[in-house]
């Protein structure tokens, strides 16, 4: 009987600890599966919480620009921005687009924008097709082409006209190549005291509205063309942005693309 007993005790007392072991393997592989889930959706969420700031930056831009904003966010491949322009370009560092570009990749990170400039200095629209650069953009690939049209160069050389005829044909040779590419026009600097140059640069502003392209009317931003202000901030001698011409002409473009 006493051994009996004995017996039944043991295997009482064996049954108690195989279940607390049992039990704490349960809970401790519980445990760990939540703490793996945990840290498996970490950067889940985190990636969410980036995409979310970085998406509030972009809610100024058009609605195919903010998307492909998103598939840069989600693939890490980067948006295309191809800046072409005149000599009002510039190469320095401090120029609007070296300006604009630092502050995007600040804003954003590498990862979201490509910043590719290409400069045309003193070119013509007609020169410009002759070239064909046209075809140079399209082998740049652009997701976002900037362009600032050239249309000062045109000034006194070409009736506004056939400007943006020119304007047009080279822009549909673009998007035949790259349908997908959002057009963004801008006007060049203003220049002090003009008097057809304003009138073609309101010319530009209705063609880029009536063939639904953006059009970046940073003219707005620099004092008025019949005020000497002007002067401040363009090179009367060369009729080209000075230091902070080209920073005004860079805050209006930040402004736009990185909403506060």
């Amino acid at each position: 009987m006493i051994v009996k007993n004995f017996l039944l005790t043991v295997l009482l007392l064996v049954s108690c600890v195989s279940f607390i072991i049992a039990g704490q393997l349960y809970w401790q592989k519980k445990i760990d599966d939540t703490v793996k889930q945990a840290m498996a959706e970490a950067p889940k969420q985190e990636a969410i919480e980036n995409e979310s700031k970085l998406m509030k930056y972009a809610a100024q831009l058009p609605s195919e620009v903010q998307n492909k904003i998103k598939n840069a966010i989600h693939t890490n491949h980067p948006v295309r921005l191809v800046i072409v322009g005149s000599q009002a370009i510039s190469s320095s560092e401090k120029s609007w687009p070296a300006l604009f570009k630092n502050e995007l990749e600040s804003t954003y990170g590498q990862q979201v924008f490509e910043v590719v400039v290409k400069e045309y200095g003193d070119m013509t629209t007609k020169e410009a097709l002759e070239a064909n650069v046209d075809k140079e953009i399209i082998d740049a690939k652009p997701d976002i082409l900037l362009w600032e049209s050239f249309l000062l160069n045109n000034n006194g050389v070409i009736e506004i006209e056939d400007t943006l005829q020119q304007i047009d044909t080279i822009i549909q040779n673009i998007q035949s190549a790259l349908p997908d590419v959002t057009v963004m026009l801008q006007p060049p600097h203003p220049i002090y005291n003009a008097t057809y140059y304003p009138i073609q640069v309101e010319e530009l502003k209705t063609f880029a509205k009536e063939k639904g392209y953006t059009y970046l009317d940073h003219w707005k931003a620099w004092p008025d063309y019949k005020s000497e202000e002007l002067n401040d901030v363009v090179n009367e001698n060369t009729d080209l942005p000075n230091e902070r011409g080209h920073q005004l002409w860079a805050d209006f473009l930040i402004d736009y693309f990185i909403a506060k």
